[in-house]
């Protein structure tokens, strides 16, 4: 029997950690922007909302500290170390997200880059249509020959015009953010497809990447008032190998990759179409390559068992045959990351952690329980949890009880140091679903 969904308190902004009991439910409330500052630059799925960074980053740390996110994504947590006068380093294996946190934490003049735009918009001596990747199939079947010949003008305006290596990576990541929305692909989905059914009419590419801009320049320049000297550094690397100094780091805020819930790269495919060789995905071929070395892939490059601080914690037979293969390298590369955290933080740091238990229609994976003993047995031991209802964008269609669903966050501080007594160290069993008809937002 499906256990109702329990009412939360609901906030602005989380509180002090002091007046939030162990376990508690929250809720941030729906009125709270989440797209201030450079926020919503790009769209990214399942990116956490900025209020959860920067609860974090008031509480653990203080101006001047070094804030590092080891799963950066979109780069959230950077963009709030930044606005909180904090250094912000950002780790992912993904180009594109590097790319895209990269332009959110720049440090550029927006009146300069304001100055591009008559050049940008140029449509003067327009070449032949040519496919960005050259194992592409069926390109046509993602744009309109209008859509396609706009888009590659724009890029071809951004690559001639004189501009900063800064600047021109600012602005190849307006033209990424404008990509979706021109194209055939569904908006309503994370998955990158075109519907048959709900037949989409995708606005014009020049006056929607001008829309953008300016959206952009409005964004940068808030994010200039607010930081500070401190600066933001994004690497294109493995959270299991940190390009890191031992003992440098002050706080580490991530929400890491749910267990075979979201394929990143899939759901930005058209983005990596038009932008892969610019960071070094040169083909359909090593596109698919690299989204099977992410950490939580549904078919891992890798095999590992699961390691042995969890094992009591799953029974494999229960857990469905096509997920049962990502469970080991999962918890394997999430264990090795944590002794890698351990590594770079200094003594006494936190490391707050964001995570969710995925459901499929037959089961709970609880992921946070799992996470929490292999960062214990890595030395971050847990010293606060509660939970946080969330709101998905991206999944505006019913369900009907299959898998991928997310109800609940749990928002777990570690401690790195000696085991802190008292503290449970599994949380409440909070199996929220949606009755089958519900859909996810």
């Amino acid at each position: 029997m499906h256990q109702p969904i329990e009412p939360a308190r609901s906030y602005a902004d989380f509180p002090p950690v002091e007046f939030i009991p162990f376990g508690e439910l929250l809720a941030i409330s729906l009125s709270a922007s989440t797209n201030d500052l450079t926020h919503g630059l790009h769209r990214y799925p399942a990116k956490y909302i900025p209020q959860i960074p920067r609860w974090a980053i008031r509480q653990f740390s203080r101006e001047g500290d070094v804030v590092l996110d080891p799963f950066s994504g979109s780069g959230t947590t950077i963009v709030e170390a930044l606005a909180e006068g904090r250094t912000g380093i950002g780790v992912d294996l993904d180009p594109l997200a590097c790319l895209i946190a990269e332009a959110k934490s720049a440090a550029l003049d927006p009146a300069k880059l304001i100055g591009y735009l008559p050049k940008l918009l140029a449509t003067v001596g327009r070449p032949p249509l040519a496919v960005p990747l050259p194992d592409l199939q069926n390109f046509g079947h993602w744009f309109s020959e209008h859509a396609w010949r706009d888009l590659q003008t724009l890029r071809r305006n951004i690559d001639t015009i004189a501009t900063s290596h800064a600047e021109r990576r600012f602005l190849l990541v307006i033209f990424s953010s404008i990509i979706r929305a021109v194209s055939n692909a569904d908006d309503q989905s994370q998955k990158t497809y075109v519907s048959g059914t709900l037949r989409k009419e995708p606005p014009s590419v020049l006056p929607t990447f001008e829309k953008h801009f300016m959206k952009a320049m409005k964004g940068m320049e808030a994010l200039n008032v607010r930081r500070s000297d401190c600066d933001g550094t994004i690497h294109n690397a493995s959270a299991t190998n940190l390009p890191i100094d031992d003992g440098s780091v002050d706080l580490v805020v991530t929400s890491p990759p749910y267990l075979d819930s979201v394929d990143y790269m899939y759901n930005l495919m058209l983005e990596y179409f038009w932008l892969g060789t610019e960071i070094g995905v040169n083909s359909r071929k090593s596109f698919n390559a690299l989204r099977r070395k992410q950490i939580g892939a549904k078919s891992p490059l890798q095999v590992h068992e699961i390691p042995a601080e969890i094992r009591h914690l799953f029974n494999p037979e229960g857990v469905a045959a096509y997920r049962r293969e990502a469970l080991g390298p999962y918890f394997a590369e999430m264990s090795n990351h944590f002794h890698e955290a351990n590594r770079v933080m200094k003594p006494g740091g936190r490391y707050v952690l964001v995570i969710g238990n995925s459901r499929t229609q037959n089961e709970m994976l609880r992921l946070h329980d799992a996470l929490i003993a292999l960062a214990s047995a890595a030395g971050l031991h847990i010293e606060h949890a509660f939970g946080y209802r969330i709101r998905r964008h991206y999944m505006k269609f019913p369900r009907k009880g299959r898998g991928g669903i997310i109800l609940t966050d749990w928002v777990i501080t570690l401690r790195k140091g000696e085991k802190i007594h008292g503290v449970p160290t599994q949380l409440p069993h909070v199996d929220m679903q949606l009755p089958p008809a519900a859909v996810a937002h």
